[in-house]
């Protein structure tokens, strides 16, 4: 028979006590009481009760010393301390810290039971056993599994699956440190597993966790995804449907510059009609921010909406011919890494640019940002193709001064992207083809803004218009001559 579980109700109004003891001991709780904090303390330390419900009132021992008291004993550090009272306190309710006065008795009883849930699964992956831990979370919500693996420092991975759905977070020495869902990566798809009530979890244990995409700490990230939960959930009466179309109602050099670079972003996403879902899909910004950006453009008149498009039928993007034929360029490529391992450089371009090329990138199937897009040089991204093929997207630094690096970063390269406008685009595009030798796809606003010196020469630069994404495409399938004047 499992022992009695003992709760210490510490309140300086001695009604309180005598409301909640008969339903405590109902539950078959063995209840202890302290009018002040000091009381509460000796009992604390001499009965060491399971859970101690510690009203902010309490005199001559404060909420704050009390628990710092409790936390600096190894005896009585783990107790679990839920403070009353009647200030608002959303932020440590939602952590299952605060109660509310008046109390609602089933609310308190939820919140004991939810406590002592937290209580059982933290002694189980405290157990450093290595095994794997599993549930449900009805059982044990999200919130409070990712608290208890803080607490207990553990690194692995926690997968979530839900009708046949799987997301992951990893975790290391207790920190949060990536999450995906689908092709959500990051806070994005950690604060949408926030808001899931079902599900099946399990934690493997481990030390080899991947990139870090997150840095902020467990408690931070659980109250901002539920703070932008929240808002997501004001907002939804003035959003599109989910199907609804979304597209550009001006043209987008009639929209003012300086925008926030996550309405930037979503600018970039609709060069066509798309889906307001699609939308907030592929926006590498939260789910909050790429709808306040969506929203904003609708009320300036700069967007405009219609309802049921029909989601496009996604094809492969190279037919089976290209794709062999790409494996056969990366094969003969000077990279010392697996053969089926390419590389396409990028360049040109100003900020803005960039920023629009990597949001229109994001639009292909099996493309992956970088944890933290580079600032002018490193990799944007890995493109994963079938057959085991991959390709990955480096930015290449547009100074002037950095360009003797050009050669060994784009070693083995099968081509190279570049955007327009960009200063000195002659001897930009001379240096990429000419001297490094690779096939080169211009991207620019028009065809006109490429050179005509460009344009004209020898071999002739392929022009893969406005798209960036389709400018890669074109690349990938084999465009792209190079020059040999």
């Amino acid at each position: 028979m499992p022992p009695v579980r003992k709760i210490l109700v510490a309140d300086p109004d001695p009604a309180i006590v005598r409301a909640l003891a008969p339903a405590l001991r109902q539950r078959g709780y063995q209840v202890h009481a302290a009018r002040d904090g000091s009381r509460a303390l000796q009992i604390a330390i001499l009965r060491f009760p399971d859970l101690v419900l510690f009203d902010e009132r309490c005199p001559l021992l404060d909420a704050r010393t009390f628990v710092r008291i409790l936390r600096t004993n190894p005896r009585t550090e783990r107790i679990p301390v839920v403070l009353t009272g009647d200030a608002v306190d959303p932020d440590r309710a939602r952590l299952g810290t605060y109660l509310r006065k008046p109390f609602n008795q089933d609310e308190v009883l939820a919140r004991i039971e939810q406590v002592f849930r937290r209580v059982d699964a933290s002694r189980a992956v405290s157990g450093g056993d290595g095994r794997e831990i599993e549930g449900n979370l009805a059982q044990i919500p999200l919130v409070d599994l990712l608290q208890i693996l803080a607490v207990n420092r553990k690194s692995g991975r926690l997968t979530v699956e839900r009708e046949g759905e799987r997301a992951e977070i990893a975790l290391r020495d207790g920190r949060v440190v990536d999450a995906t869902l689908g092709a959500a990566v990051g806070e994005k798809a950690l604060f949408r597993l926030l808001t899931r009530r079902e599900g099946q979890f399990a934690f493997v244990p481990g030390q080899d966790v991947g990139a870090e995409r997150i840095t902020r700490k467990v408690e931070e990230l659980v109250l901002e995804g539920l703070r932008q939960a929240d808002e997501v959930a004001r907002l939804l009466p003035q959003l599109p449907q989910p199907t609804d179309a979304l597209e550009l109602a001006v043209h987008p050099t009639e929209i003012p510059a300086g925008l926030h670079p996550v309405t930037e972003e979503v600018v970039a996403l609709l060069d066509g009609p798309r889906s307001f879902q699609d939308v907030v899909d592929r926006c590498r910004a939260s789910d909050l921010e790429a709808m306040r950006a969506a929203l904003a453009l609708l009320e300036k008149g700069y967007a405009r909406r219609r309802a049921g498009l029909a989601p496009e039928p996604q094809g492969e993007l190279l037919a089976a011919h290209e794709l062999h034929a790409l494996r056969a360029r990366i094969a003969r490529g000077r990279s010392s890494g697996p053969q089926t391992v390419g590389k396409i450089v990028v360049a040109g371009g100003g900020p803005l640019a960039r920023r629009a090329a990597l949001a229109r990138f994001l639009t292909v199937p099996g493309f992956r940002p970088e944890a933290s897009p580079p600032s002018g040089f490193g990799t944007l991204g890995r493109l994963t193709l079938g057959d085991g093929v991959r390709v990955d997207l480096a930015e290449l630094p547009g100074e002037r001064a950095q360009r003797p690096l050009w050669r060994p970063f784009a070693s083995g390269a099968v081509g190279a992207l570049v955007l327009l406008p960009a200063d000195d685009a002659g001897q930009l595009l001379a240096e990429l083809a000419k001297v490094l030798r690779l096939p080169v796809v211009v991207c620019g606003p028009s065809e006109a803004s490429v050179p005509s010196a460009l344009r004209d020469a020898p071999g002739g630069f392929v022009f893969g218009g406005s798209d960036a994404a389709e400018g890669l495409r074109a690349l990938l399938a084999g465009a792209g001559a190079r020059q040999t004047y």
